[in-house]
Order: structure tokens, then C-alpha cells, then sequence
């Protein structure tokens, strides 16, 4: 039994992973980038959670506010970040990323990956989240935007 909840819970987190990746743009491919951060150490808050050998300082939130944007439509709280895979072999990566409030409150959550990512490669992209992940305020509530949770694992 405590397999089959094991089964049941990988191909949840799985699907959920492949949902998000829509939620993504991607401004270039696997092209070797310098990556700098336009954002302060606080909106790029690293969390423990799923940090294997540093992965979580492979994703920098480069841009991040209210814009008009081809895919996400006028007035979109857009993210721009890049993931760098600082390892030594091909990863693949899932981000998240929280939207917070004036106060610091999260008011919801998005995630994003980069799949088979070579060492010293990047993936540059944008993403935004959608009506259903501000699940505790609303759009408009949006003031800042952090790195929640970093998944580094072995590229297949």
C-alpha cells in the first residue's frame, strides 16, 4: 500500500511539473549565458527545500513587474529569470516561484523547468502566473516576486 500512495503521489507531482511548463516563454535555448540578478537578496529568497549541491542558486529572477507581453496579455505580472546549470552533467530543473503581496504575504505560486540542461548552459525565459495560482488576493496585489523552491535532478 505505502507503494502504491509512493506511485500515486510521483505521477501527481509529475503532472503537475509538465502543467506548469506551459506557463513558460523561453527567450533562448541551451546557449551558454553570463547571468546577473537586477533583484535584491530578499526577492530572490532561497528556499532548503529540494537544494541539491546549490541548485538553487542556478535560477536568478532577472526582471520581474507589470507589463504588456505578446504572451501573457496587457497588464501581466511577468517574471523573467534564467537557470544556469552550474553542476558538471545535464540536469533538469523545476523552479517556483511566490508572489508576494505589500506586507510579504504569499499570495500564491508558479512553477517553471528547464529540461536536459547541459553544464554551463542556460535557459533564459519569462513567465506569469495565471487567475487560479492567486489563490489568496488578486493580481493587482502583487508587489514582489521570490525563488520558493529549486529542484536540481539528473538529466534522463
Amino acid at each position: 500500500m505505502p507503494r502504491r500512495r509512493l506511485c500515486i503521489a510521483a505521477a501527481a507531482t509529475l503532472t503537475a511539473a509538465l502543467a506548469l511548463t506551459a506557463c513558460s516563454s523561453s527567450d533562448s535555448d541551451d546557449k551558454p549565458k553570463a547571468t546577473s540578478s537586477a533583484k535584491s537578496g530578499a526577492e530572490q529568497a532561497d528556499a532548503d527545500s529540494g537544494d541539491k549541491a546549490g541548485a538553487t542558486k542556478d535560477v536568478k529572477i532577472t526582471k520581474s513587474g507589470v507589463e504588456n507581453h505578446d504572451t501573457w496579455g496587457p497588464n501581466a505580472y511577468v517574471v523573467h529569470y534564467t537557470i544556469t546549470n552550474n553542476g558538471k552533467e545535464a540536469a533538469d530543473y523545476f523552479a517556483q516561484f511566490e508572489f508576494l503581496d505589500a506586507d510579504g504575504d504569499v499570495l500564491g505560486s508558479t512553477g517553471v523547468t528547464a529540461d536536459k540542461l547541459g553544464p554551463g548552459k542556460s535557459k533564459t525565459a519569462d513567465a506569469a502566473p495565471g487567475d487560479a495560482e492567486i489563490e489568496n488576493g488578486k493580481m493587482s496585489d502583487i508587489k514582489k516576486v521570490r525563488v520558493s523552491q529549486v529542484d536540481r535532478t539528473p538529466a534522463a
